[in-house]
């Protein structure tokens, strides 16, 4: 309950600041923020222009030498902030307020400062905002309208903050239940959930004047290994594509989301090259901007990763400048961030990159700023912008647990023998789990026992006793089969009933032939850890049908 009072706080000291009142960024377009702003590019030197269009990381949870260093040299547009970063000691609206100072200093311009907080378990703050459950938990609900006030609450509590990016939602539709890397990050395998879900999604952090960026284009959702690690190949052809990666991005577009990050995927068949999307004209320009009409930003990847880096890095920043790319985002602050800058300044000296390719990027990065109140005009003069949010934003963010309970409750889905959710006195029931919040929120009845792992509930003489029910927690995105088949058929020959819980990336669990009682939550946010023993302990009984498996070959 402490968050939710301190961020309430924030926000009514946010409104307070602010002379005026008036309703959110959904009435602000592209073309009448134009209309009357004068081309504020045409003021700025080479160095500040290439600087809008990089996003660098910075070391440290408060300011440093390092990231003054950096802000002055690089004249970065933006800055991506890390949960090493956050220390909750600290204040991260403080250090915000800092980093903005900073670059005020130096390039006179107000930063971007950006994040990935998708919910789940890819999220930098841990403290100070709500912990949302991940995309594939909303898309096990289905229900867009929660998708909707889950990230409207979100995206007032990050700008509260002095966040004003956020690296989200995931429009992946992960249809390869081998997918290492997005699996419970994606609303679901069905490219209608993924594009009603993102569009919600996009339209709730944007009225909450925080700009949403849908990744991954073209599309990471059908790959077997990690861009983080390599190079994925996707061997489809363009009609692929149309029918399932990029309906999200064109109902996103549709939606004017304001930023797209692009895939580091390789798509040997439709451009009869191992080049990466990110490199690529066809796509950021060819499909994105002319087919699909997008005026927003286009965003790399981090372009540290080894997908790409293994090109020279400064080259790959101008290749993608080449392509279409409005940002190169690096989640270095060393060596690497100073290379971009530099060989960047160097293509265009060489006239390998137009200047006038350069003022289009950074006169869209100041259309957004400026749309997005990160800068305001005082006399055609850039000075930090300030937060105008709706008169009722502070009731919004009082629903934030409200919310957060129905969308966890939603996500539950459970295949098996149901009665063996109604397990009652009568039973002997057995919890095996490493978490120690799911342990003490499991335990209901008397006879009840909790055990850390499997060898300890064996050792114990798991054999005799009493009927059992036991309910194995796994909650790893890339489980360990081997051990959970070994434990499963263990209990199985011990005549032992056993439920899998999984709050983990399901799929590897959904194709084994021999698991038929699983209940999944998609999420290992304390929030869904809570609803999961709610559950058990009979307090609701979770929907029976789940659409986010639709789409995977081989199951209904």
């Amino acid at each position: 309950m402490k968050i939710y009072i301190i961020l309430h706080l924030l926000l009514l000291i946010l409104i307070g600041e602010i002379n005026c009142v008036k309703e959110d960024l959904k009435n602000a377009s592209r073309d009448n923020i134009k209309a009357d702003k004068p081309d504020l590019v045409r003021g700025l030197t080479l160095d500040q222009k290439i600087g809008q269009m990089i996003i660098a990381a910075i070391p440290g949870t408060k300011m440093n030498n390092s990231a003054q260093q950096l802000i002055k040299e690089i004249l970065p547009g933006g800055i991506i902030l890390f949960g090493y970063n956050l220390n909750e000691k600290d204040s991260i609206k403080v250090y915000i307020d800092g980093l903005q100072k900073e670059s005020m200093a130096g390039s006179g311009i107000p930063l971007f400062i950006s994040i990935d907080q998708e919910g789940g378990r890819v999220k930098r703050i841990v403290r100070e905002a709500t912990q949302f459950p991940g995309n594939m938990a909303a898309g096990s609900g289905g229900d867009g309208e929660l998708a909707y006030r889950m990230a409207r609450v979100l995206g007032l509590q990050l700008r509260a903050l002095g966040i004003n990016m956020n690296y989200a939602p995931v429009l992946d539709v992960n249809n390869n239940p081998d997918n290492p890397v997005i699996n419970t990050r994606s609303f679901g395998s069905d490219t209608g959930t993924v594009s009603l879900l993102g569009k919600r999604y996009i339209r709730g952090l944007q009225d909450s004047s925080c700009i949403a960026v849908g990744k991954h284009f073209p599309g990471h959702g059908d790959t077997n290994s990690d861009s983080h690690l390599t190079l994925p190949v996707i061997p489809y052809d363009m009609s692929r594509l149309n029918a399932v990666e990029f309906p999200p991005f064109i109902e996103a577009i549709k939606e004017n989301v304001e930023g797209i990050m692009t895939a580091h995927i390789s798509f040997p068949e439709i451009l009869k090259r191992s080049e990466p999307a990110t490199l690529s004209r066809e796509f950021l320009t060819d499909i994105l901007r002319v087919k699909m009409n997008f005026k927003g930003l286009v965003i790399t990847d981090d372009m540290e990763m080894n997908a790409i880096s293994k090109v020279m890095i400064g080259e790959s920043a101008v290749k993608s400048i080449l392509a279409g790319a409005d940002i190169i985002l690096s989640t270095s602050y060393g060596r690497n961030v100073n290379i971009i800058s530099d060989t960047i300044k160097k293509a265009v000296a060489e006239k390998r990159i137009p200047l006038e390719r350069i003022d289009e990027s950074v006169r869209r990065i100041l259309d957004v700023k400026l749309r997005y109140n990160i800068i305001s005009l005082n006399k055609n003069k850039i000075e930090e912008g300030v937060v105008i949010h709706s008169e009722h934003a502070a009731k919004i963010l009082s629903e934030a647990q409200n919310i957060n309970h129905e969308l966890s409750r939603k996500a539950l889905y459970y295949q098996g023998d149901r009665k063996l959710l109604l397990s009652g006195r009568d039973i002997s029931r057995v919890f095996i789990t490493g978490n120690r919040y799911a342990a003490k929120n499991l335990i209901f009845f008397e006879n009840d026992s909790v055990f850390g792992n499997e060898k300890d509930f064996m050792a114990a003489g798991g054999k005799s006793g009493s009927r059992k029910v036991v309910y194995y927690h796994v909650e790893d995105y890339i489980p360990d089969m081997g051990r959970i088949k070994n434990f499963y058929d263990y209990c199985i020959k011990s005549n032992i009933e056993i439920v899998i819980l999984s709050s983990g990336n399901p799929y590897p669990i959904l194709r084994s032939d021999s698991i038929k009682n699983l209940l999944m939550t998609f999420s290992n946010t304390e929030e869904s850890i809570r609803q999961m023993a709610f559950c058990l302990n009979g307090v609701f009984t979770p929907d029976a049908g789940s659409t986010i498996f639709r789409g995977i070959p081989g199951r209904k």
